[in-house]
């Protein structure tokens, strides 16, 4: 009997401790199990770009993510004067039920437009609503409200043009000077299709601005000309004003290419473009147009930005030598009595003894020094405000990037780099991008007139 009586109360304790194991596996699963959808990390939200200030219509970019269980609704306001004016509203369906529930990462750009939204000038605030998929808050998921204030302003600034060029020359530059009547954004002169940047004049009083523009050589009519300011919310206005255009003359010139020069400039070439294949002649070719467009596209980007305050100050210097091609020729290559190509040659050669110095024609930041294909070895400077100048076919680079160069310091020495068939100085003046012709900045009295007096 009580053999018996042990193995009962055996079996009892048994199924005792069998049934606690069990309930306490069951309350370790459901414990993970609420760990893992209960999390606590809430939804991340990104607005891109600066959101202070709202003109007539703008897009809001946003990035909503939550690495854990998931989007699960996102909701985007425009709040002013206690009114909801709702501009995204967006449910996310469940994809499972532990993790990666919802999306992790939602991107949209939303189109913001004031009068549609019935939007008065004024402050405002823009609230961004995120949910996720979590357990956490008695089931309603962890909450992201992210709240930015912002000024509706919708009335344009209003320009004064104070200064602009009366009569201008294909590949000639000028100034235009302009008051803008509230902080500028975006702001500069467009001729025709051309945007000229601008930039402050603070010498002249605040909200003064200036733009320097410089004339394609091939200009033949001008067929619009404004200046245009967007203030800081968008919000963009428009001044045009009248320039007489006089239509530059083009001169010509024949280039006759022997196979002594294919022989001698190619293969330095071929050394940089191990591309280059065929006859001599199509090599050339070559050369002379898809690797000078090359060069030329990379002329305008090093030439696309430009420090805002001027660096130089005077007439640009001219190095001593006689003048070999002007600004502007149009040339025409032959070989064998045949006409092969044509190109405009965008400068001032300059030839004097052989490695002769260069010196910089005034003061201004190396912001290119390298081999540049048709230019060779070259320079550029940045002079400020949008005006460059170009050393090139150097024998060698005097100049690092970086550097401040003050006016006649030695940026290098004359030489045949590049598309050169003897030792001499291509010399440009570029206006953002734009070959304009030198003589004009080496002129004096024009630039006294025409920049120093404006500027």
């Amino acid at each position: 009997m009580k053999l018996e009586h042990f193995v009962k109360v055996e079996k009892r304790r048994t199924r005792s401790s069998l049934v606690l194991g069990v309930v306490g596996l069951l309350v370790l699963v459901l414990l993970t199990l609420l760990w893992l959808v209960s999390e606590m990390e809430k939804p991340q939200v990104m607005i891109g770009g600066e959101i202070a200030s709202l003109g007539q219509s703008r897009q809001v970019a946003l990035v909503v993510s939550d690495a854990k269980s998931g989007l699960r609704s996102l909701e985007v306001a425009l709040m002013q004067e206690g009114k909801k004016h709702l501009l995204l509203e967006k449910t996310y369906p469940r994809a499972g039920y532990l993790s990666g529930i919802g999306p992790k990462k939602i991107e949209e750009t939303i189109e913001i437009t004031s009068k549609a939204l019935g939007l008065k000038d004024g402050a405002a605030e823009l609230v961004v609503t995120a949910v996720d998929f979590s357990w956490w808050n008695w089931l309603r998921g962890n909450i992201t409200v992210q709240t930015s204030a912002l000024v509706v302003d919708t009335k344009p600034p209003v320009i004064s043009l104070m200064e602009s060029p009366v009569y201008i020359k294909g590949g000639g530059a000028g100034v235009v000077v302009y008051r803008a009547s509230e902080p500028a954004g975006r702001h500069g002169v467009v001729v025709n299709d051309v945007f000229y940047p601008g930039f402050p004049l603070p010498k002249k009083g605040a909200g003064i601005y200036g733009a320097c523009l410089g004339l394609p050589h091939d200009i033949i009519a001008i067929e619009k000309a404004f200046v245009t300011v967007a203030d800081l919310a968008g919000n963009e206005a428009k001044a045009p004003f009248v320039m007489n255009l006089h239509v530059r003359k083009i001169p010509s010139d024949k280039i006759m290419l022997s196979d002594g020069f294919l022989s001698a400039k190619l293969p330095e070439f071929a050394s940089h473009y191990p591309e280059l294949a065929g006859t001599p002649v199509e090599q050339f070719v070559k050369v002379n147009n898809d690797i000078r467009l090359a060069n030329y596209k990379k002329i305008q980007e090093v030439c696309a930005k430009s420090r805002p305050e001027r660096l130089w100050d005077g007439r640009f210097g001219r190095m001593e030598g006689s003048p070999k091609a002007g600004y502007a020729d149009h040339r025409t290559y032959q070989y064998n009595g045949e006409k092969i190509d044509a190109q405009v040659h965008l400068g001032v050669d300059i030839a004097s003894t052989q490695r002769a110095n260069v010196g910089a024609a005034n003061r201004g930041l190396v912001v290119f020094a390298e081999y540049l294909g048709i230019y060779g070895n070259t320079v550029i400077l940045d002079h400020g405000q949008g005006i460059f100048s170009l050393y090139s076919h150097l024998s060698q680079i005097e100049a690092p990037v970086g550097a401040m160069v003050e006016k006649d310091s030695l940026v290098g020495l004359t030489g045949t780099t590049g598309m050169a068939g003897g030792d001499h100085l291509h010399f440009s003046i570029l206006v953002n991008g734009i070959f304009v012709d030198p003589r004009e900045w080496w002129d004096e009295e024009w630039l006294k007139l025409h920049m120093l007096s404006v500027l």
